[in-house]
């Protein structure tokens, strides 16, 4: 039997780019052969909380890569299966030293992964050498001084990624299994590429009125950053995004908008941290008082929650949002906070069966961030304000021209803004009208919300949801 060739791994999971990478850099470091490996795996694919919308840019991600490695002479090694069968093969042909990748903050099912992978790893004798991702800290138990920490993670200088060093080799694993996605324009592209050009664009001019546009439903689709997609599969890191940042602080007239942003890269960070920290808060609400909360709908069969997921409640702003984000993968933070709330508060839906059917609708799903958004916004927290959106004052407020609500809802495109924006009050007669085929609400929205509310507070001040505030503070509160 031939001897074995030694081999490292640069193993890809959240992290597609070749730039601001720690486990590629030290690969390269070692001067040892390494593949750079990424694994579509079939559990994860059937997974609920993923759509076909994720692994067409996860294909673009790796498309960018191939094609930047070969101007090296290089290639990217691509398998499918599951990640334990996929090094089992690999282990057949090669002895494995090394791998090196970076830490995920992902779901139940990649966390009970890598303890699988963990135990093959010590059979082999393989050293796994994981990298934290954006400042997030495993293990962390309090976050004194983590503020600090971040700031320093994001001035520390970017390694170098020398590609001309790299000794990559490539395992040609068989490619008729390799799934293929058709490409759809309506979807941002993955990819490093179009990360950096949407990163661009934004400090050229797209930014300077983000703080302004923000909270509005179609001028954020330009003001916003639309950098959430390539952050969440690592086409860029938060440390190169807040580079440029800095290098934009003095900008004239931008101070606003460049406050607001860098708030943002702060928060992304720390709602990671929180479901780093404690990744129960998948299944189980932060605060376990409201483990038994009375959620009317627990099945995703229920005729509200259809209404809901179709974008079929006879609220224009929320059904405009419902089908914006199916179409596109992207809205903006206070319409997706609206839609939560509008679920859990309006028709009492359970925060889970929202949380899974949202995560196969954002292009940018990122499990440390969403859970614990969700919850805070179905108020299951205990710490947080309860926030109960109106989809009505929103509409008010941020689509005053009703601009949003017509580009997505077909049926309210020859009515008057001010006729679109009241109809789910009752002095408005456009259900009756045949020729209308836009639903009526359900239920009057004031008398729905104030049961809702007079709920959730009752809930707040039990001793169940008191007693554990103490211990979430400690725990996920910034210091």
């Amino acid at each position: 039997m031939p001897k074995k060739k030694n081999t490292n791994i640069v193993w890809l999971k959240r992290d597609l780019r070749l730039t601001d990478h720690l486990p590629l850099h030290h690969a390269i470091q070692e001067q040892e052969n390494f593949l750079i490996l990424y694994i579509y795996e079939p559990s994860l694919m059937r997974d609920v909380h993923y759509d076909e919308r994720h692994w067409r840019f996860i294909e673009q991600s790796l498309a960018d890569i191939q094609e930047e490695l070969q101007v090296y002479d290089k290639k990217l090694t691509v398998a499918h299966g599951e990640v334990a069968g996929v090094f089992k093969l690999l282990l057949d042909k090669y002895c494995i030293k090394n791998i090196f990748s970076h830490e995920e903050t992902g779901l139940k099912i990649t966390y009970s992964r890598d303890n699988q992978l963990n135990l093959l790893f010590k059979k082999y004798n393989i050293t796994w050498n994981e990298y934290p991702s954006n400042a997030v800290i495993r293990g962390l138990t309090n976050r004194k001084n983590w503020e600090k920490h971040w700031n320093n993670v994001m001035r520390d200088p970017i390694e170098r990624i020398n590609l001309l060093k790299a000794k990559i080799i490539n395992h040609d694993f068989c490619t008729k299994n390799l799934p293929t996605f058709p490409i759809k324009k309506s979807y941002q592209k993955g990819g490093f590429k179009s990360a950096h050009i949407e990163l661009k664009s934004f400090f050229i001019d797209r930014g300077s009125e983000y703080s302004k546009n923000i909270s509005k439903p179609e001028k954020s689709r330009y003001s916003c950053s639309r950098l959430s997609p390539y952050i969440s599969y690592g086409n860029i890191s938060i440390r190169e995004i807040y580079k440029v940042l800095l290098n934009s602080w003095d900008k004239p007239g931008w101070r606003r908008s460049i406050k607001a942003f860098s708030s943002r890269l702060h928060w992304h960070c720390h709602f990671i941290q929180k479901f780093e920290s404690e990744i129960t808060i998948e299944n189980e609400p932060v605060n376990s008082g409201y483990k038994n909360f009375p959620y009317l709908i627990i099945d995703k069969s229920h005729s509200n929650f259809q209404l809901w997921a179709q974008g079929k409640t006879g609220y224009p702003l929320v059904d405009a949002s419902m089908r914006a984000l199916q179409s596109t993968g992207y809205l903006n933070f206070r319409m997706r906070a609206m839609l939560v709330s509008f679920a859990c508060h309006y028709y009492l839906i359970h925060w889970k069966l929202v949380a899974e059917y949202l995560a196969t609708l954002f292009l940018d799903f990122e499990p440390g961030i969403h859970y614990p958004q969700i919850q805070m916004q179905a108020g299951v927290t205990g710490i947080n304000t309860i926030r109960i959106y109106n989809p009505m004052k929103q509409a008010l407020e941020h689509d005053v021209d009703a601009l949003f609500i017509k580009k997505w809802v077909e049926e309210l495109r020859g009515y008057d803004p001010g006729y679109i924006l009241n109809l789910p009050s009752k002095n408005y007669d456009l259900f009756s009208q045949p020729e209308s085929h836009y639903p009526q609400p359900l239920y009057n929205f004031q008398e729905r919300i104030k049961k809702t509310k007079d709920l959730l507070w009752q809930w707040k001040k039990s001793n169940k949801v008191k007693k554990n505030n103490l211990k979430i503070l400690s725990k996920h509160v910034k210091v």
